[in-house]
């Protein structure tokens, strides 16, 4: 029996202090030392110790940005403008705008015949003062800032009557309201309102007619312009001064093309001042009217302005009848009863005599013109 000596036994055990073995491993192996990962660190979540990007977005949440003064609108613009804030463009413009609208508001207050005549320049300064800052000057004069009204109503109710003035049949406007005009086109419904308010306050028949005839005043539809094919009506209305305030009043009236616009467009009118009213004259086509057959041609007399007084009246419409080879005779066509306000109170109507409508009617010139007369007799007491 061969017993193992003390020194071989000793040299297979494993020390003690010794690294454990690996399968397939090396000698050099066994000695390296395991290789252990560093966790990476995470982002501090304390609320004492914000990070770098969390400051940045805080201070540039800070940071107004310019288009925050054109975002706000025109009411806060101004607003920040009448309070120094604001950019330094809207300040500007802000200033010439009251400026303007103060020249102006002195210009219609102070009426002289030389105003009169130096207001152009005046206004061509205006212009070019709001054009440099982009200010809409024709919006600024429509606006009502003088008292609720307009500037133009104010040149109409406050207009210095000259001596020389030219003749009715001119019809040339006075350089104040032609210059505003002029610089207010195109006008707005609202302001077209207000001039003839004005004319209507100051119970100024002559320059109603005149600004009737002004392309500006829009006194004729679209309709009608492509059928005469001009912008201005055509149309005349004469008012005649009775010798008495308590006398009868006449109104001469002409409309051309009648038959052609009475088809196509349906009515035809005229609006004149007479005994601080508005007038209306027209004539229409019938279409479910009391005492009128559908499709009837008609005259009718109402008053147009919504503070009316109640009026009470008897009135005739005189057609002049134009024969060949014969003396000239007149139809007449009488209305009675009440106007007032329209809304309130219905127009007075009669109807046309048939041949009104005939190709050749005698009613009508050669050039196929209406004309005739009213005759209005105001029975109030």
């Amino acid at each position: 029996m061969i017993v193992p000596s003390e020194s071989s036994s000793k040299s297979t055990e494993t020390p003690l202090d010794a690294p454990p073995a690996y399968d397939g491993a090396g000698a050099s192996s066994s000695t390296r030392p395991p290789i252990v990962e560093k966790p990476s660190a995470r982002p501090s979540t304390s609320p004492t110790s914000p990070s770098t990007a969390t400051i940045n977005r805080a201070a540039q949440s800070r940071v107004v940005p310019k288009s925050t003064w054109t975002s706000l609108g025109d009411g806060m613009g101004n607003l920040l403008s009448d309070m120094g804030l604001g950019p330094p463009q809207r300040r500007v413009g802000k200033e010439v705008r009251k400026t303007v609208s103060g020249l102006i508001h002195d210009l219609v207050r102070d009426q002289t015949l030389d105003s009169n005549d130096s207001c152009v320049g005046i206004l061509e300064s205006c212009s070019e003062a709001c054009a440099a800052q982009a200010i809409n000057m024709p919006s600024l004069l429509q606006q009502p800032y003088i008292e609720g009204h307009t500037p133009l109503y104010w040149a109409i109710v406050k207009r210095l009557i000259d001596e020389s003035e030219p003749p009715p049949a001119s019809f040339e406007l006075p350089p104040l309201i032609c210059a505003l005009l002029a610089y207010s086109a195109p006008l707005e419904k609202s302001t077209i309102k207000d001039i003839r308010l004005a004319c209507l306050h100051n119970c100024d028949q002559w320059l109603y007619q005149a600004l009737r005839l002004c392309p500006e005043f829009q006194a004729l539809s679209h309709k009608a312009q492509l059928l005469l094919g001009v912008q201005v009506p055509p149309d005349t209305v004469v008012v005649g001064a009775p010798a008495r305030h308590d006398a009868p009043f006449t109104v001469e009236f002409g409309f051309a093309q009648f038959q052609k616009r009475m088809r196509v467009s349906q009515e035809v009118h005229l609006e004149f001042i007479s005994h601080a009213r508005m007038w209306q004259i027209s004539f229409f086509v019938a279409s479910h009217t009391s005492n009128l057959n559908d499709g009837q041609w008609a005259a009718r007399l109402s008053l147009c302005d919504d503070h009316s007084p109640v009026t009470s009246l008897s009135a005739t419409y005189t057609l002049e009848e134009h024969i060949p080879d014969a003396p000239d005779g007149t139809v007449d066509l009488e209305l009675k009863g009440k106007l007032g306000p329209p809304g309130q109170y219905y127009p007075l109507h009669v109807a046309l005599p048939d041949a009104v409508q005939y190709p050749r009617s005698p009613f009508l010139t050669a050039e196929g013109t209406l004309r005739g007369k009213l005759t209005v007799q105001i029975t109030n007491k």
